[in-house]
């Protein structure tokens, strides 16, 4: 049974056009791009048409061939692809099951190798879009997971919301209570995006209950992982810290670790801790599983030059910066920083500029509390607010975690 999709279609594939739209002729983005969209229609058309589309002298095969072995030897993507056709060509007849998991693991490349979260997010929903509600059921919840993911991370809300509801109530179906539970994260995580604290910090709350309660630690840490985010937009930075820490000592799936540490340095940067920010910053740096935390990384080393006052630190890394991709909320808050450190360094016309651009990119992506954030800085709230949480730096739980992340970065060290 083919389940209704839960927002009405758009054209397919849409992100891979546009990519090859801006992207230069025969950059690495474009190869990857094309080679993507031309396996991905293939699978639509074989759908469609039936196994000659995949013949080995069919035009379809010869197109998608070329392109994916224009892509040099080193590209994980490739052999994701590769593998893809090869599968459904040993296929007598159309049989999604073995060709569904591949799609995914494609998309994982996309949005944990590459940073492609547009991408990757086409990726997951072709998973979706093709998947049985019956036989493909886990694998159709985990591409609603990460699409919603993706979704978030390029600022399309209402879809991710769409989405984690859908992924919700199959789960919900099918009695898969981590699953509901991990829905149910997504749906806070929208609410904090848009601003509304009080609700997603409440979601959490109701999460991490229940799953303590029915011993699913992966769902435990994550909702705490949120708690702490929510935590430290609401201004209670403190708090954000210890949550955080009690996360990574939950977490064992290495993609979210790297994101409990990435947030963590964030917010022992914020709490002016910089000596234990760095601790995180380097095993993050050293032991990260993927681009987008890595990345993370980098962008809070900005933030850490520009909150200690060293401007050639903080120009050379963020000019090494422009170009790196971040998610949307990630991008806006590294430019709100970098705003506040340039005009503390006295750069007050650039600062100006690069707080504006801050501002129409939360405009234009629905992120309400970045938008507070930015007025909070224009009225001089967020600064005051700021010395006062310098008081909190040395309560003893915060020097618990700064001594554990000494620790680490020693071990790592040695």
């Amino acid at each position: 049974m083919k389940r209704v999709p839960p927002h009405p279609q758009r054209l397919k594939h849409l992100a891979f056009f546009e990519v090859l739209a801006s992207a230069p002729e025969d950059s690495a983005e474009a190869r990857r791009a094309t080679a993507g969209l031309l396996a991905l229609r293939m699978i639509d058309h074989w759908v469609l048409a039936g196994p000659a589309i995949v013949e080995p002298e069919s035009v379809s095969v010869r197109s998608v061939r070329q392109a994916i072995m224009a892509m040099p030897p080193t590209e994980p993507v490739r052999e994701a692809l590769l593998t893809i056709v090869n599968t459904m060509q040993m296929l007598r007849h159309v049989d999604l099951a073995p060709v569904l998991p591949r799609v995914f693991a494609f998309g994982q490349l996309l949005e944990r190798h590459h940073g492609e979260m547009a991408l990757a997010a086409d990726a997951y929903e072709s998973v979706v879009r093709l998947s049985d509600t019956e036989f493909d059921a886990e694998l159709m919840m985990d591409g609603y997971h990460r699409l919603a993911f993706c979704q978030r991370k390029t600022g399309a809300l209402d879809l991710a919301e769409e989405t984690s509801k859908a992924m919700a109530k199959l789960a919900g179906r099918r009695k898969d209570r981590a699953r509901v539970l991990r829905a149910k994260i997504g749906l806070g995580q929208v609410a904090m995006m848009r601003g509304q604290l009080a609700k997603a910090d409440s979601q959490f709350v109701a999460v991490a209950t229940e799953a303590e309660r029915h011993e699913l630690t992966p769902e435990f840490a994550m909702a705490t992982h949120n708690r702490a985010v929510a935590a430290s937009l609401s201004g209670n930075t403190t708090n954000a810290v210890v949550l955080a820490h009690q996360a990574l000592k939950q977490t064992h799936d290495l993609t979210e670790r790297d994101r409990v540490l990435a947030d963590l340095a964030a917010f022992l940067v914020k709490l002016e801790a910089f000596d234990a920010a760095m601790d995180a910053l380097r095993i993050l740096e050293v032991t990260a599983s993927t681009e987008e935390p890595r990345n993370s990384a980098r962008a809070n080393l900005i933030i850490l030059a520009g909150r200690t006052g060293n401007r050639m630190l903080f120009e050379q890394l963020r000019s090494d910066f422009e170009t790196v991709h971040l998610p949307v909320d990630g991008r806006v808050n590294l430019l709100i920083e970098c705003s506040v450190a340039l005009d503390e360094f006295g750069d007050h016309k650039a600062a100006e500029i690069t707080m504006r651009d801050a501002e129409a990119l939360a405009h234009a992506n629905g992120l309400a509390g970045a938008l507070e954030e930015i007025h909070a800085v224009r009225s001089g709230t967020r600064r005051n607010h700021f010395v006062a949480l310098q008081r909190s730096r040395h309560v003893p739980l915060t020097e618990e975690v700064a001594a554990d992340l000494r620790q680490m970065a020693a071990a790592i060290a040695a």
